[in-house]
């Protein structure tokens, strides 16, 4: 997965011995933890460092600022959710029905705290509070969206090529809608209810009859 060197948002420097990238961690999992608490523009790195216990010095030394704390997230957030689509994807195996493709991609999506949490989804909203963030995020979203388009070949009719772009971010979004909602359920005794309802949006999404006509 290419990086796009931007200095802003670039870490300060790596971290090599075992303290240091457990201070690192320790920094991106109290972040995360904030963001599961509330909006990105109420944190700033002093309140990070002052959670993590660490010095805001300390923080410095491997970030610059906390949109860089947010850039390091999302990217590891991108690596997991990638490797969770391509095992969606191997699971996939000819013959399913695509009641049970759909059943995988969701097992392997929304099964997931550590893709798919309320810290994550507010951690995608801070992905559009710098130019430099959005345009990264804009970026690394296009490995997703190929993902996407490698599931519905598997699951329904190969669509024309002047719509396969369309409606794999159609796909998407509606995938995204059911994640979010499911990763703000998690505790909710009504989750069994919107899990099957969740299944039968995305059966909807990936399911063109007239296609399959063709």
């Amino acid at each position: 997965m290419p990086d796009t060197p931007v200095p802003s948002v670039t870490p300060r420097k790596a971290a090599q011995q075992l303290r240091s990238q457990k201070k690192v961690q320790t920094i991106l999992d109290t972040t995360l933890t904030m963001l599961t608490e509330g909006p990105a523009d109420q944190i700033t790195t002093n309140a990070i460092a002052a959670r993590a216990k660490i010095s805001i010095g300390s923080l410095y030394q491997f970030f610059p600022n906390k949109e860089a704390i947010f850039y390091e997230l999302f990217k590891r957030w991108l690596f997991q959710t990638l490797n969770a689509l391509d095992e969606a994807g191997q699971a996939l195996e000819d013959g399913l029905s695509k009641e049970e493709c759909i059943d995988a991609i969701l097992e392997a999506l929304a099964g997931h705290p550590e893709i798919n949490s309320r810290g994550h989804w507010q951690l995608r909203r801070a992905m559009g509070s710098s130019r430099e963030l959005a345009e990264l995020e804009a970026q690394h979203l296009q490995q997703i969206l190929q993902r996407i388009i490698g599931l519905h070949a598997k699951i329904s009719s190969q669509p024309p090529a002047e719509l396969g772009q369309e409606l794999a971010l159609l796909q998407n979004q509606v995938t995204i809608a059911c994640l979010q909602v499911l990763a703000m359920t998690d505790e909710s005794a009504n989750r069994a209810r919107i899990l099957g309802w969740c299944k039968k949006m995305l059966l909807l999404a990936f399911d063109f009859p007239e296609l399959d006509r063709k």
